[in-house]
Order: structure tokens, then sequence, then C-alpha cells
């Protein structure tokens, strides 16, 4: 997992989020659909996928 996307990430994750987090930042999903389904099992997680998508543009 890169470093930079640690800070965004909860203690503990859901584990259908993590499995969409990595499937996404492996290339295998696209953006919009990461950012429709992984706040599904924890409505906060939205604000977490956007601190992600910043992370990885390069500005947390």
């Amino acid at each position: 997992m890169p470093p930079q996307i640690l800070v965004c990430l909860p203690e503990r994750l859901h584990p259908v989020s993590q499995r969409l987090l990595e499937a996404w930042l492996a290339g295998d999903m696209e953006t919009a659909d990461f950012l429709r389904w992984f706040h599904m099992p924890n409505s906060s997680y939205l604000e977490v996928a956007q601190c992600l998508l910043r992370a990885m543009q390069g500005g947390a």
C-alpha cells in the first residue's frame, strides 16, 4: 500500500472496503466505481475516499 495514503485510513477498515481499495490501487477498478462502492459499508468512508484520492494525486 502506498505510504502516502496511510494518513487517510482509519485504524480498522471494513473488509469489503479494504478489498475495494486494494482493487483500485492495483488498477483493477475505475476511480468512479471505487468512489461509488468504497463507502457503502460505512458512510464515514466517503471522506476517507476523498482523502485517498487527494493523497494519490499528491496532496493529502
